[in-house]
């Protein structure tokens, strides 16, 4: 391990107006499969969903969840955080991870009964609002120093009550957080 591990906690940031032009997500309501492996449960894409970040294009290669957060927002964890983890087209040992913290109170509609989703409203999991940006690690297995880290600022109500009960049942534990070392936190402006 080295001195750009995740998460962290967000605390002072710089702002960067240009920031925003540079993330771009194609995500769309897909039906996903099932993988529980050594890490947790992960939830694979059946189609192609994309990000481009800086110029980079990356693949959704699944979601997964924590609870609670893994990322602090001064000095405090959120609820519960969704990663997108995906990877880059034309190398796959880097990967872009879209973090989303997760209101798991509110939403219509009664709760499921834990079982994993077949399909996610992907585009629903997705705030208005900005986003904090920097590099990272995987936060389990090898914690590869390997992430371009996009946290998204503004939680998300889970409205889906199937997922709502997914998450409580079978998120990930969460990483402790990491020291930021001599790395800098960009959020758009």
């Amino acid at each position: 391990m080295g001195d750009q591990q995740s998460p962290i906690n967000i605390g002072r940031t710089v702002t960067t107006p240009d920031l925003v032009d540079q993330l771009e997500i194609g995500w769309r309501p897909d039906r996903f499969s099932v993988r529980d492996g050594p890490d947790g449960v992960r939830l694979v894409p059946l189609g192609t969903h994309t990000a481009h970040l800086s110029d980079q294009a990356y693949r959704l290669a699944n979601l997964h969840f924590h609870r609670p957060s893994e990322h602090w927002v001064r000095g405090r964890p959120m609820q519960a955080e969704m990663h997108a983890v995906h990877l880059r087209v034309d190398d796959r040992l880097h990967a872009c991870v879209i973090a989303v913290f997760l209101d798991l109170e509110g939403g219509p509609g009664e709760d499921g009964t834990g079982e994993p989703p077949t399909e996610v409203d992907l585009p629903a999991l997705l705030p208005d609002g900005g986003f904090h940006r920097y590099e990272g690690s995987l936060t389990t297995g090898e914690f590869t120093e390997n992430v371009s880290w996009v946290v998204m600022r503004e939680p998300v109500v889970v409205a889906d009550g199937g997922l709502r009960a997914f998450v409580r049942a079978h998120a990930d534990h969460a990483r402790p957080v990491q020291p930021l070392n001599r790395r800098f936190v960009l959020t758009t402006g």
